[in-house]
This record gives C-alpha cells, sequence and structure tokens, in this order.
C-alpha cells in the first residue's frame, strides 16, 4: 500500500496526544501514579519515534523531511518549496525535531524529579539533591515551553487545513497516498517499543533507593 504516514508514525502521533494530555490532567488532579506512568509511555514513545527517523519507512526519517536552516528560512519568508515534495514542509520537519527533544527532556527529567512529600521519580535517589533539583527545575519549566510549541502546533495545522486548504489532519489518520514505495512493518517498531520499555523496566528495578536510617 502506498502511503505517506506508516502506521507506526500515525499510531505514535495519536497515543502522544493522548498520553500528554493524560500527563497534564493527572499531574492538576494529584494522580501521581498515573502521571508517573503516562511519562513512562511518553518515554518509551519518543525514544521509539527518534530510532524510527533513522530506520523507519521513508517519510518518516528525519533525513527525509529535515531541511537545512536556510531552506527553512526561504520558506519562512514566502519562497516555496518543492511542490512534488511529500510530507513535512521545511518548517513543519524542524517542528517535529523541537516536539521530540521537548518531549524527551521532559520524559527523562520526571524520572530524577521529587515533590519531596507524596512522589520520588525512580531515579531521584540516584543523584545530588543539587542535581535533583536542577531536573525538577527544568521539569517544570519544559512544560510551559512544551505547552507553547504544542499551541503552536495546533495553529499551524489548523492554519494549513482552514486557510491554505491543505489537509493534514487526514493523512495522519489514514495515511494518505503518494504512490510511494511501501512502509516498512508495523511489528519491527512495535519490537523497538517493547526492547525499549523492557530497559527502561530493568533501568527502574536497578535504581537506587532511599536509605532508610533508624
Amino acid at each position: 500500500m502506498a502511503v505517506t504516514w506508516d502506521s507506526w508514525t500515525r499510531l505514535t502521533h495519536w497515543l502522544l496526544v493522548l498520553a500528554v494530555l493524560l500527563c497534564w490532567i493527572s499531574y492538576e488532579e494529584d494522580y501521581l501514579q498515573v502521571h508517573q506512568y503516562s511519562g513512562y509511555l511518553v518515554l518509551v514513545l519518543v525514544v521509539t519515534r527518534i530510532l524510527w527517523g533513522f530506520v523507519g519507512s521513508i517519510h518518516s526519517r528525519f533525513s527525509d523531511f529535515v531541511a537545512s536552516p536556510r531552506v527553512v528560512f526561504h520558506y519562512l519568508r514566502g519562497r516555496k518549496h518543492n511542490a512534488s515534495q511529500v510530507g513535512h514542509n521545511p518548517a513543519g520537519g524542524w517542528s517535529v525535531l523541537v516536539l521530540l527533544l521537548l518531549l524527551l527532556l521532559q520524559a527523562t527529567t520526571g524520572l530524577f524529579n521529587s515533590d519531596d512529600l507524596m512522589f520520588d521519580g525512580p531515579f531521584h535517589h540516584a543523584l545530588d539533591s543539587s542535581w535533583t533539583d536542577r531536573f525538577g527545575a527544568m521539569h517544570e519549566w519544559i512544560f510551559w515551553v512544551l505547552s507553547g510549541f504544542i499551541g503552536l502546533h495546533i495553529v499551524a495545522v489548523l492554519f494549513h487545513q482552514w486557510v491554505k486548504r491543505e489537509d493534514l489532519i487526514g493523512p495522519m489518520v489514514h495515511g494518505g497516498s503518494h504512490g510511494v514505495r511501501s512502509p516498512r512493518p508495523i511489528w519491527l517498531a512495535l519490537l523497538m517499543a517493547i526492547v525499549i520499555g523492557f530497559g527502561l523496566y530493568v533501568a527502574i528495578q536497578y535504581a537506587p533507593k532511599p536509605q532508610v536510617f533508624w
């Protein structure tokens, strides 16, 4: 089947939407265990998506949609990019990288975070308190930066969808069709996600535990 976005890229996109939303709601409602496990899901999905950016289907690879800064600059100034290009436009490609990086940092810093009362991240006791304090502060401000980029992403998609009449939402649901070669099988990505998830589980099991003083 000829598609723009393969099954794993689409599934990852919508699972990340749900996982990030769940992270936010669970934090606001003080469901810290739900917040913790949804954060694990974000981390596994993002790491898998990054690897998929090197070994996945052609239009899911970074080499296919990450343009040079010069091309992005000209695109933002109004110069049309290659009309035959399939997938992300030059600005959209870089927005994907920024969002993945922010999600990776947010999920990773959460592993070391603590509220000093009810919750400790699994690696909170692996580092000195000065470092965990830094990670905690990063976890806070990255959230606001990430929220801004997510909002900008939504606005950009809606602008292209309604104003420029470019369907960006449809292909992320059904895959689109541009006559490109067959996508990589989803089982390969699922296997990668399982391995990454298991590695995270093992790392958490062997993470330093808090010292108990009697």
